[in-house]
């Protein structure tokens, strides 16, 4: 829950200020560690990462005369009929796609990196507003979730109907060697519901879900799950993510509000917060980490360590709060507040997820406040990620996730 003033950082390639009740532009706002810069920007002059200023300009008659005559040469006889695609290279098991590689096929999946992952994840322009979802979509995303979770994994294809049904796409990722199942809202039918990934394994190894349910908005943190989720082997079972601003409305006009239905924390009917329920009823000893951030504001309204750890219970800190606070505190050698031992700001007990796992015997829910300091240190440094999923483990390995 990042604060107005880390929303305000002013120039120097820093995201602007927003104006409360301005209307978000296509093309404009979008997720920033595409560019370079930090966080995201809200501002304009948003560059595609698909372009990246590189590539062959058009209207050059010289340099296209020379590449037509190149690729004559090139392929000759071998050259593939016309409408069919020349086959693709073949990836070895546990090779990492480097950066910027092309989509590469086995069979129901496609082999890409984590910057394509982002790309689909979060395509450019972002909805340009929320759109609430009627009771049959939301019934349709809790049924999907399920059968993604089901075990052995299914193919793709195998929830194709079910994806349709809920206006999403389910497609099969490989990314350095290992295989998920990644549900994203159609192209005609974005709307800011999320997006969902899970493990294709024959047998799910966790019963953990990694949520990141304020992008655009907690800064970074969007960017440390998705690294954290594949950058791990087997631990979570499973990635929620939000696609759209959490105050944004169904007229594009972003409205501060404390219910507000584009925010999944807040707002039972969202589909992040449907997906949810359904993993915590699918999935025995579910667990539910979700990673947020605040801003200088907090600092201002008084001293406030690097992070709070919260299990949503306004009673006590629960048994697993408790060993996560203390895990992070000694893996990164920063100050870290146990709500409400410690601290009585920033403990989610409100927040619709905790709550609804709270409804579930033997499930737990650990809910995580950092500064932006430590967000940014998670994103520049990968022993501290390594350091940080140690501590969100219920039985962390030694050495690297």
């Amino acid at each position: 829950m990042t604060r107005r003033s880390e929303r305000s950082r002013g120039a120097a390639g820093r995201p602007p200020p927003v104006v409360e009740g301005a209307g978000m532009s296509e093309g404009t706002g979008w997720m920033s560690e595409w560019t370079g810069e930090r966080g995201m920007s809200e501002g304009t002059g948003c560059v595609s990462a698909r372009t990246g200023g590189h590539g062959m300009s058009g209207g050059t008659g010289d340099r296209a005369g020379a590449w037509a005559m190149l690729a004559a040469l090139a392929t000759g006889c071998c050259a593939p009929q016309p409408g069919l695609s020349a086959p693709q290279p073949a990836v070895a098991a546990g090779a990492e796609v480097g950066v910027g590689a092309g989509p590469v096929e086995d069979g129901e999946f496609v082999a890409i990196d984590l910057a394509e992952a982002r790309r689909r994840l979060w395509p450019d322009p972002p909805p340009r507003a929320y759109l609430a979802p009627d009771a049959a979509q939301q019934a349709a995303v809790a049924a999907l979730i399920r059968g993604m979770l089901a075990e052995p994994s299914p193919a793709p294809a195998a929830l194709a109907e079910a994806a349709r049904a809920a206006g999403f796409v389910v497609e099969g990722w490989t990314i350095a060697g290992q295989r998920y199942l990644a549900a994203r809202e159609l192209a005609e039918r974005r709307g800011g519901g999320g997006a969902y990934l899970v493990r294709a394994e024959a047998r799910a190894s966790s019963a953990v879900i990694l949520e990141a349910p304020h992008g655009f908005f907690d800064l970074g943190t969007e960017r440390i799950a998705l690294e954290l989720f594949v950058g791990s082997r087997g631990w979570p079972r499973a990635l929620f993510v939000n696609t759209v601003h959490r105050y944004i409305g169904a007229d594009g006009v972003k409205r501060r509000q404390a219910e507000s239905p584009a925010d999944p924390c807040h707002s039972p009917g969202h589909l992040l917060a449907v997906a949810t329920a359904a993993a915590v009823e699918s999935l025995p000893g579910v667990e539910v980490v979700q990673l947020h951030g605040f801003g200088d504001d907090e600092a201002e309204a008084g001293a406030m360590p690097a992070a709070i750890v919260s299990g949503g219970r306004a009673e006590a800190a629960t048994p697993r709060s408790r060993v996560v606070a203390q895990r992070l505190a000694q893996g990164l050698g920063v100050a870290v507040g146990l709500f409400p031992v410690d601290t009585d700001r920033l403990g989610a007990t409100t927040n619709v997820q905790g709550r609804a796992v709270q409804q579930r015997e033997g499930a737990s829910f650990v809910h995580l406040e950092m500064s932006a300091a430590l967000r940014q240190r998670l994103r520049d440094d990968p022993a501290a990620r390594a350091q940080f999923a140690d501590a969100l483990r219920v039985d962390p390995p030694t050495g690297r996730p």
